[in-house]
């Protein structure tokens, strides 16, 4: 039998993630060219596959952390994330539920995914209106993207601004800078716009041994 153990700890780290922001129901001719086209392109998406590379630098500018893995999501809020690499750690979401599941731990949390509103991974997923959760503005393009700067209206929070590039396929880069002027940078490859994806994908069962974390605010993610 499972074993629940109460907690009320942690909070949504900047998951470069999940992600992240993406297209509309059709991948845009070119990168969006003002907050609008942006707003459309993030309103507008459905499903999206894709694998990808993340990396946490200091604030001084040294590399702390590296990971890559795999996600897809669906909206609203479905979504499957997995790092496969330096150590693998899924989160799962759906019904209003978040898992984050530590095989190696043998270990798994469950919290409300409205915690996360304001979060980076509610640019993905949630059902409001980006702009009604984020300011956002128009940066100068540099290196073949389009930049957006994007500051959550709340004041709370472990991170004070979100930078979305955007390419001619839609998010291609996400960069998270923290309270603490750390950056995590994360680059999106193999992107998969509005395919069909397995319901299963966005289920959880904690196995036979695995203890269940019960939380208020999800724990810390890579």
């Amino acid at each position: 039998m499972n074993r629940v153990i109460p907690r009320q700890s942690g909070v949504l780290a900047t998951m470069a993630f999940v992600g992240s922001l993406l297209v509309s129901t059709l991948a845009p001719a070119a990168p969006a060219e003002s907050v609008d086209a942006l707003v459309e392109q993030l309103s507008g998406i459905e499903t999206l596959a894709a694998d990808f590379r993340q990396e946490r630098r200091d604030a001084q500018g040294q590399v702390r952390r590296e990971s890559a893995g795999r996600f897809v999501l669906r909206r609203p809020g479905q979504f499957f994330w997995r790092y496969e690499t330096p150590y693998v750690q899924e989160l799962i979401a759906n019904d209003g539920t978040l898992w984050v599941y530590e095989p190696d731990l043998r270990q798994a949390s469950r919290s409300p995914l409205a915690a996360t509103e304001g979060a980076p991974i509610a640019i993905l997923t949630g059902e409001r209106p980006v702009d009604e959760v984020f300011r956002i503005r128009h940066l100068e393009s540099e290196g073949g993207l389009s930049w957006f700067a994007l500051r959550p209206r709340a004041e709370e929070g472990d991170f004070r601004e979100v930078l979305l590039g955007v390419d001619d396929r839609g998010i291609r880069e996400m960069r998270f800078i923290d309270q603490l002027d750390q950056t995590t940078r994360v680059t999106f490859e193999s992107r998969r716009f509005n395919q069909p994806v397995d319901e299963s994908r966005f289920r959880f069962e904690a196995p036979e041994g695995v203890d269940v974390v019960e939380a208020r605010e999800p724990p810390a993610i890579q």
